[in-house]
Formats: C-alpha cells, structure tokens, sequence
C-alpha cells in the first residue's frame, strides 16, 4: 500500500505552499519518542530541521513531516512492524493528539458517536489543518463509508491509521479498512471502511 519510494514521491511533488499545523509534527515527535526513545528521536528531528522549532498552531510545510516520519521509521531497528504499519501508526498518533486538543474535542462533541457523522466531518477538518489534497466521505451502507482522497500527501497507511484510530477513539467502533491506491506516489487513494 505505501512504500518509503511512493513517501519520497510525494516528498518531491509537495510544494512550499502545501502545509499542515505544527500539531502533526508534534505527534510525530511523541511517536518517535516512544519509538526510538528520546535521545534518537531528538537526533532525527535534528537531522530534519535543524534548530528550527515547531509551533501546534503554526502551518509548515508537509514535505519536512515526511522526511521526519521516513527517516524515523528507517531508523527504528527493533520494530518487527511493517512500512505500513509503522507509518499507520504515526496517522494514530496524529488522532490522539488532535482529538486531546480544543479543536479535537470540539469535533469530537459536534460528530457524537455516529461513525458517518464523524467521517462525512472529515473532509472539512482536513482542509481546516492543511493546504493540501481533496477529500469527500461516501456513505455506502448503514455501517460503511468510503474516504476519497486526491493529492493527499500524508498518503494511504497515514491515512488508514487516522480512519482506524478517529473511529475508535470518538465513535467508539473498531472498523475494518482497506485502502485503494489509485497512483504510483499513493497520493490519490479511496480509504474503504466497515464497522
């Protein structure tokens, strides 16, 4: 589904005008501290940024959150978790810290727990937090949906994970998804999802 040479497609097609808040890059660097511990998590945000440092509510660009999360899944020697899933997992962890943030709890309180409500929100909270892709929920059944995403840059397993972990977290629903990449950089994807 995703492969660090579709990551480093998207990478190069991203411009300095598609961006995203600082709250993505502070999940990820939460994740890499749990991943790698802080020592090693520290030296890849180094390696990405520099001394530059992220503010949540500040917009940068999505290319550099790419690079943070290929070279920290690269550098994870002990995770037996495929490119996929560890990829998936930081998509989780963007969940976790938006849904604990005003704006999450916010989402979380206008959706409920009615999984379509809180998918067919979806694509206006992503244009909400970035600049990037298009986005539009598809009800299919009384318990699945479809995600249909063009030039989304975080990609198809970020993407399974944030549909996997919002459902679970604020409807409360273990779902069961499965992601059709629809171009080589898996920037254009249709997330398929039951409950």
């Amino acid at each position: 589904m995703d492969s660090s040479d579709a990551l480093q497609l998207r990478i190069r097609a991203a411009t300095e005008k598609d961006v995203l808040l600082g709250m993505f890059f502070d999940s990820s660097i939460e994740n890499l501290q749990r991943q790698l511990g802080p020592t090693e998590a520290e030296t890849v945000r180094r390696d990405v940024f520099g001394s530059r440092s992220i503010v949540s509510f500040f917009r940068y660009p999505v290319a550099d959150l790419l690079k943070l999360v290929d070279l920290g899944v690269k550098r994870n020697k002990t995770s037996a978790r495929s490119y996929d899933d560890s990829i998936a997992e930081f998509g989780r962890a963007a969940v976790n810290y938006f849904f604990d943030s005003q704006a999450g709890k916010m989402m979380s309180f206008l959706s409920g727990d009615e999984p379509h409500r809180l998918m067919a929100s979806s694509p206006a909270a992503y244009k909400a937090v970035s600049a990037f892709g298009e986005r539009a929920y598809e009800r299919v059944g009384p318990r699945s949906g479809k995600l249909i995403c063009q030039g989304e840059f975080l990609g198809p397993a970020w993407t399974q994970g944030v549909v996997e972990q919002a459902l679970l977290k604020a409807a409360k629903v273990h779902a069961r998804v499965r992601v059709e990449v629809k171009n080589p950089s898996g920037s254009d994807f249709i997330v398929h999802v039951e409950w």
